[in-house]
């Protein structure tokens, strides 16, 4: 039985990501927004604008003014650390973006410190709550498309060297992995927890390259090899053109990030972001954000049907799945331990660079 007790929730960080997940948040139902925190002036005047709630100029004068179950926090990732000690020293529980640290050694103590104060961390790794990747997951689950042998993502386009977009140092610090908003960091993070995930199979071993911050940028990639013998590649570049042709493209039900930008839902999109996954027996096309699943197998391919909603409203169902757990006295389902498990791959990605040699896991 579902407990529909509603979680007070205050947001920290009113930027982008932080303005989807407000938007998100009108559709849970056990949640509702009571106070957002933005130090920007810009900000906080649409948040102000936005919402019918107290806007405050920093994290910890909103925890100190209002009383909250959650906090979430959508502050660029070399703020977490700072930010989710706050929350925990007010005893609020923790909803935060991903990725949850900078480091490994960061997000293991943002897990001490919310384990010591006594208050719940989930981990926003989103992909999870998209309608297309948790069906493929059943089917994978279901043997629909017999043993997973190899798996595919890229992110390559964008309109050419000079348009690329660079993430500052108050994203990720001079000389840490970081890059461009859909490079291995800040995008491959997601495919880091939510491929193994997919295949309920960890990674045993990896080899790639990534960019520094604050460094010349050069392409991205990453090979990665599963527990149970599949192999995936990632493959990302913001600094060039997409090869893709104009039937090539999707109706997206969901708003989706690409190498072009943000784009909104509801709409033709020429360069749809997507996880191919090759089995046995079939395949599945992810497309996650423009809300879409497509399997092929020997009767050709088929669109299956979804329940769930599209991008920006899986936010939505990532906080109440929170809201849930906390109602329940059940422990986050996406947990710190998921979390370091993806910055740990990270970090045995760029040792794989350093190394010139095949980190095992």
């Amino acid at each position: 039985m579902v407990s529909a007790r509603r979680r007070r929730v205050g947001i920290i960080g009113y930027g982008g990501v932080g303005r989807l997940h407000c938007e998100a948040y009108a559709k849970s139902v056990l949640t509702e927004i009571v106070a957002i925190a933005e130090p920007d002036p810009e900000r906080r005047a649409l948040a102000a604008a936005a919402l019918p709630v107290p806007v405050y100029a920093d994290a910890e004068e909103m925890l100190r003014q209002t009383r909250l179950d959650i906090a979430c926090v959508l502050a660029p990732a070399a703020l977490h650390l700072a930010l989710v000690r706050l929350c925990a020293r007010a005893g609020v529980h923790v909803l935060c973006e991903k990725p949850l640290a900078t480091t490994v050694e960061d997000a293991a103590e943002i897990s001490r410190v919310c384990a010591a104060a006594g208050v719940a961390l989930f981990y926003g790794s989103s992909y999870r709550f998209l309608a297309p990747v948790r069906e493929a997951r059943a089917r994978i689950a279901a043997g629909a498309i017999g043993d997973v042998t190899m798996i595919r993502e890229q992110e390559i386009g964008g309109a050419g060297i000079e348009a690329r977009v660079t993430l500052p140092p108050a994203h990720y610090p001079a000389g840490t992995p970081g890059g461009s908003p859909m490079g291995l960091v800040d995008h491959g993070i997601h495919l880091l927890d939510v491929l193994p995930w997919l295949l309920q199979s960890p990674i045993a071993s990896v080899f790639g390259r990534g960019n520094l911050s604050g460094a010349a940028l050069r392409p991205e990639y990453a090979v990665l090899t599963f527990a149970n013998g599949c192999t995936a590649s990632l493959l990302y570049d913001e600094a060039t053109f997409h090869t893709d042709l104009p039937a090539e493209g999707a109706f997206s039900w969901g708003s989706s990030w690409d190498a072009s930008g943000y784009r909104p839902g509801g709409g033709w999109v020429p360069h749809p972001g997507a996880i191919h996954l090759h089995g046995t027996r079939g395949a599945l096309r992810v497309f996650h954000y423009a809300n879409t699943l497509i399997q092929f197998d020997a009767d050709g391919p088929r669109q299956i049907a979804l329940s769930g909603p599209a991008a920006p409203y899986h936010f939505a169902a990532q906080i109440d799945a929170f809201a849930q757990d906390l109602n329940d006295g059940a422990p986050a389902r996406v947990s710190a331990g998921d979390a370091m498990r993806a910055l740990q791959v990270l970090a045995a990605i760029y040792r794989s660079a350093r190394e010139r040699r095949v980190i095992d896991l």
